[in-house]
């Protein structure tokens, strides 16, 4: 969500970030296991999420309401593949309750949903996580999630995104270590609790995110390596789109060639949680569109998730704010 940040937002996480670094520079602690014996230093072998997913899946989030699925897919013209669900972060009872409302809401659209479940609530703390604090609640989400849709083979769960900038507040900026320790807590609870989850790390790209590869996990604990990229104009002033595409989205800082040769390096298949244009003073820009689903296919991506929202980010297409744009997703995005 990096490119949705206000100036003024973007300065206060800034000013945030740096009173953090010296505050946590001492706070960093060793992965390990939580009082109930899970050892995050023995992981669960990966399994190759390439092969659950031999085809993209062309995800989509719209907010929190079946209707909004139904009217996308009504412009669109054809179901979708799978819907952006996200689970609440604003105190524990809201993480450990919202599960089973978001199971609740989506039940209904028989639908895939890929999951975004926070890394933990706006009052905790990384450090914490890291040494296991947190793991009831995990292992009760876990839980929960695994009897989402059994029948379905693989359940995608993102968490911790966009980790590498300043905006949230499990972001790893000044704590790399701690990011790395809760993240493994949490994915090891959750393989507990079923052999179904695959985990995508997903940093924000397409700007300059020093120190992002420093909270990488490790290759026992990343199924899926994502990214979120949103076109822009309003902080980049690159006016011609096809600039706009070389310079900043495939070969600017953390974009989409740094992606592919990272998750190469790691050997693991690429997802893309969050994608969408037109907001942020782009505009109506179907040239990001056509290489975007250019660059999905030509890289075997297991999902690419658009924001058809106005949520944050003003990505909506099917309301036709963005003509050209959505008649060109229309075309392209089918199987």
């Amino acid at each position: 969500m990096g490119w949705r940040l206000t100036l003024a937002s973007l300065a206060l996480c800034c000013l945030w970030a740096a009173v953090e670094c010296a505050r946590a520079t001492d706070d960093q602690v060793k992965p390990a296991g939580d009082a109930a014996g899970i050892a995050a230093t023995q992981p669960a072998t990966t399994r190759p999420a390439s092969a659950d997913a031999p085809s993209p899946i062309w995800g989509v989030y719209v907010g929190n309401d079946v209707k909004y699925v139904t009217q996308y897919e009504q412009w669109l013209g054809r179901p979708t593949d799978a819907i952006l669900g996200y689970t609440g972060d604003a105190q524990w009872a809201d993480y450990d309750g919202c599960i089973g409302w978001a199971m609740g809401v989506w039940a209904p659209a028989n639908r895939r949903v890929l999951w975004s479940v926070a890394l933990m609530p706006r009052n905790a703390t990384l450090a914490d996580a890291a040494r296991g604090l947190y793991n009831s609640h995990y292992r009760r989400a876990a839980e929960m999630l695994a009897k989402w849709h059994p029948d379905e083979p693989v359940i995608y769960i993102r968490t911790g995104w966009e980790f590498n900038g300043g905006w949230f507040h499990y972001n790893s900026v000044c704590q790399p270590q701690n990011f790395i320790g809760a993240w493994r807590q949490f994915v090891t609870t959750f393989r507990a609790a079923s052999p179904r989850f695959r985990f995508d790390w997903c940093p924000a790209g397409c700007d300059w995110f020093p120190g992002t590869e420093n909270a990488y996990p490790g290759d026992e604990y990343v199924d899926v390596i994502g990214l979120d990229v949103y076109d822009q104009l309003k902080w980049k002033k690159i006016a011609d789109p096809a600039e706009r595409w070389q310079k900043l989205y495939l070969n600017g800082p953390y974009g989409l060639v740094w992606h592919r040769d990272f998750a190469k390096k790691h050997n693991k298949p690429m997802s893309y949680p969050e994608w969408g244009s037109g907001g942020n003073d782009a505009g109506d820009n179907p040239y990001f569109i056509e290489h975007m689903h250019q660059w999905f296919l030509d890289n075997h991506v297991i999902y690419a998730t658009y924001w058809n929202s106005n949520s944050a980010y003003k990505g909506q297409l099917s309301k036709d704010a963005y003509p050209n744009a959505g008649a060109l997703f229309k075309q392209l995005f089918v199987h």
